[in-house]
């Protein structure tokens, strides 16, 4: 299984809100993204995508672009944070220690973490 998470350039500008537009583009840089990041190729289809069921990622022209691919997500039951251990620790330090961070390649990946 693979487990990446991408925050693609350029990000959107403050204020702006990610809607069905936004989400299908990221999709696209996402897997271009991907794609050169690595020696064998990986399509986006080969990953696991889980989203939470925010609106842009449930919209009817997000899941066609998708389905287009023959990407299907997993699919999410609606959650409590204050319920997820890993989402008020772990994943809130890391969110802190990476905010201003950004990452060309697998290399730059494990840089931030050495001597944190």
């Amino acid at each position: 299984m693979i487990l990446m998470g991408f925050t693609c350039k350029p990000r959107l500008p403050a204020g702006t809100t990610a809607d069905r537009n936004t989400m299908i583009e990221y999709l696209r840089t996402t897997g271009k993204h991907f794609l050169s990041l690595k020696k064998d190729k990986i399509r986006l289809k080969d990953c696991l995508l889980m989203w939470e069921n925010a609106r842009p990622h449930t919209a009817t022209d997000t899941r066609e672009f998708l389905t287009r691919r023959d990407v299907e997500p997993v699919k999410q039951s609606p959650y409590s944070p204050d319920l997820n251990l890993c989402e008020r620790f772990l994943f809130w330090k890391l969110k802190h220690l990476l905010r201003d961070d950004e990452f060309g390649g697998h290399e730059e990946l494990h840089s931030p973490f050495s001597g944190r």
